[in-house]
């Protein structure tokens, strides 16, 4: 068996390949429940054909022996099971090494055998994520089929001793003394660090440039621009009619000019993601006003195309503002300042999607960028800060974008009350998307997106503390369109479950939620009652009942694939809540039959083997668990740790997950 076949995916242990990579059709978890099982008919069949005399008399061996569709069923196989596969015979070799080079992850450039032989197989990647180290010379020489391409852990070139000395040390604008190899103390000056690494980020696009023009096909690009963007570069972008996501997150020293040049000159793109910056300091308020731009950049003297010294593609703004007669160039401003711009009508942006994770950001920011997007459906704001929208901002955006159908404000600020997503809702009735997790979401929120948003798919409430448990039945029970419905910290109360109804979005395939049963308010309030045995059975009583209700609930959603649950405390330390175990009622959730994912990690109670055997048997896409570790976890004879080890054994394809 050829050497490669063994070695050839060994540096990638995941599966981080997109769909571009795969099939564009979905997973089918039926057709594939278990990996390795797969792997092992494959190779019974390939063995069988080999001495079969008459393959024509097995359909199934007529099938295998047709590289098309051997190669399309490789294709639903992950890396693991594909370096397995490739070891069966040359014709499986010939169908999986194509597809174990087609990702090419950050990890694999720590290993041997994949920078030994990269090269060899630079035609078949076509998603790569380069390491700090990767030559991009090479790149552009041996993998020109390129689909995806991030560099934004390249750190850039250093190709003089002058940028050795300036990145080895932290002094700036005084001299160092370094020795030589003779022993010679020489004397340099050193530039300031910013100035070092804009000019390593000069050499690095050049070599860029290269790659781009080797991958006209290009569709995604991930960088990490530093100052001003160059213009060739800006220019080789440009003619890229391929070009869909471009990702410049974590822009060191941020020009507002250079952000106006790709949006206008990247006329292609769908998706511009802007992520891990801080852009409090900028308003964008001549964003769009193109000619007015170019008369405050031709005022203060500032050359915009190639420049002389690296330290004049720094942020020079405050500068300027203190110093009005002072400009950092040393030539005339040309008459045209850009060829890839036209100062007086600025093409129109055909950017669907804004990505602004992890960053800071005023209104004015948000409200002038978004004017450059009129076509925007989809603005992610996760994680950021500096937000504080005005009571008219809802209004103002869906004057400006009246097509936008996703919003994901996720741990944006807990400033972000009712009267904003109210206002949200009531000016965009076609929301479809809403993540509003870790802010102030809470009861009025949820009716306005009853009442408005009649087609939302998925809601997102993660950690909204404000949310009560009735208004999640509530939002179940009447929003019949949702897909998705996350509420992982947020308890519904199963008590609150109407008797009447039922929850009507059947086509939910992800619930994530806690629930809890709580005691009755006499038991509560501690009040005597004259029969304490007869309280305690009525007691036990209305937990199982409403137990049952619950699980009745969660049979319903017969589409189900992600399903995680918190809680599951005894109620009044008598009777066990909702935990996932046979004991309380998990044999009603038979008709889970598309249940894939399990997250208990948040669950009180720990499930035994039978709970796990029964899920097994039941669910037979069952493929993925996440559990928390008891405190006696690491005692052999503890329940969860022998759970832990049978499924481990009895489900090899399945993925365990503990916290």
């Amino acid at each position: 068996m050829n050497a490669s076949a063994t070695n050839c995916c060994s540096f990638d242990s995941q599966d981080p390949r997109p769909a571009v990579a795969r099939s564009s059709e979905p997973f089918q978890g039926d057709l594939l429940p278990s990996i390795s099982p797969m792997v092992e008919t494959l190779g019974l069949c390939s063995r069988t054909l080999a001495t079969t005399p008459n393959p024509r008399m097995d359909a199934r061996h007529t099938a295998l022996s047709m590289p098309e569709i051997l190669q399309e069923i490789c294709r639903y196989l992950d890396n693991s099971a594909l370096v397995q596969a490739s070891r069966i015979s040359k014709q499986f070799w010939a169908c999986c090494t194509p597809l174990l080079w087609m990702t090419v992850p950050v990890h694999a450039w720590d290993n041997d055998y994949f920078c030994a032989n990269w090269q060899r197989h630079g035609s078949r990647i076509l998603v790569l994520h380069c390491a700090a180290h990767v030559n991009l010379g090479l790149i552009s020489t041996h993998c020109q089929n390129l689909v995806s391409l991030d560099v934004s852990r390249v750190q850039g070139y250093m190709t003089t001793k002058e940028d050795q000395v300036c990145m080895s040390t932290k002094v700036s604008g005084k001299h160092s003394f370094r020795q030589n190899s003779n022993g010679d103390q020489i004397s340099k000056t050193i530039k300031e660090p910013g100035a070092c690494t804009y000019g390593s980020f000069l050499r690095m696009t050049e070599e860029l440039i290269k790659v781009l023009d080797s991958n006209r096909k290009l569709r995604c690009l991930q960088m990490k621009p530093h100052g001003r963007f160059p213009t060739r570069l800006l220019s080789t972008i440009s003619r890229m009619k391929e070009l869909k996501i471009l990702s410049l997150n974590a822009w060191h020293d941020f020009q507002e000019y250079s952000l106006q040049l790709i949006i206008e000159s990247c006329s292609k793109l769908s998706h511009l993601s802007l992520g891990e910056n801080d852009f409090t300091r900028f308003t964008l308020e001549k964003l769009c006003d193109l000619p007015a731009f170019h008369a405050h950049v031709a005022s203060n003297n500032v050359v915009l195309d190639q420049l002389d010294y690296s330290t004049e593609g720094q942020n020079r703004a405050a500068m300027l503002d203190q110093e009005p007669s002072r400009g950092y160039s040393k030539r005339d401003v040309p008459d045209t300042l850009s060829p890839t711009l036209d100062s007086q009508t600025p093409r129109q942006s055909q950017i669907r999607s804004l990505s602004l994770h992890q960053t800071g950001l005023r209104q004015d920011f948000l409200v002038n960028i978004t004017r450059r997007c009129p076509r925007l459906e989809h603005l992610s704001m996760l994680d950021g800060w500096g937000f504080y929208p005005s009571s008219g901002f809802a209004q103002t955006l869906s004057q400006i974008c009246p097509e936008l159908t996703r919003l994901e404000f996720h741990e944006q600020t807990l400033d972000l009350r009712d009267d904003f997503f109210t206002s949200l809702c009531q000016h965009f009735p076609q929301l479809k998307w809403i993540h509003a997790g870790m802010t102030g979401f809470s009861r009025g929120a949820i009716e306005a997106v009853r009442s408005h948003c009649r087609n939302i798919v998925s809601l997102n409430l993660d950690g909204a503390r404000g949310v009560p448990s009735q208004s999640m039945d509530q939002i179940l029970r009447t929003c019949s369109s949702l897909i998705v419905f996350s509420a992982r910290g947020v308890v519904l109360n199963g008590r609150d479950l109407s008797h009447e109804s039922r929850w009507s979005c059947r086509r939910l395939e992800t619930l994530v939620l806690d629930v809890e049963i709580y005691s009755t308010m006499g038991s509560a309030s501690g009040t005597a009652h004259s029969n304490p045995e007869q309280h305690c059975c009525e007691v036990q009583e209305s937990v199982s009942i409403v137990r049952k209700r619950v699980y009745d609930h969660l049979a319903e959603l017969t589409r189900l694939k992600v399903l995680g649950l918190g809680g599951g405390h005894r109620v009044g330390g008598m009777d066990s809540g909702v935990d996932l175990t046979l004991t309380s009622g998990l044999g009603r959730l038979e008709s889970l039959h598309c249940l894939e994912r399990l997250d208990i990690r948040r669950m009180v109670r720990t499930q035994s083997e039978e709970d796990f055997a029964w899920m097994v048997r039941n669910w037979p896409r069952f493929r993925y668990l996440e559990i928390s570790k008891s405190r006696a976890y690491t005692r052999v004879d503890d329940k969860t740790h022998k759970a832990i080890e049978w499924l481990s054994r009895s489900r090899p394809g399945m993925t365990l997950r503990l916290h």
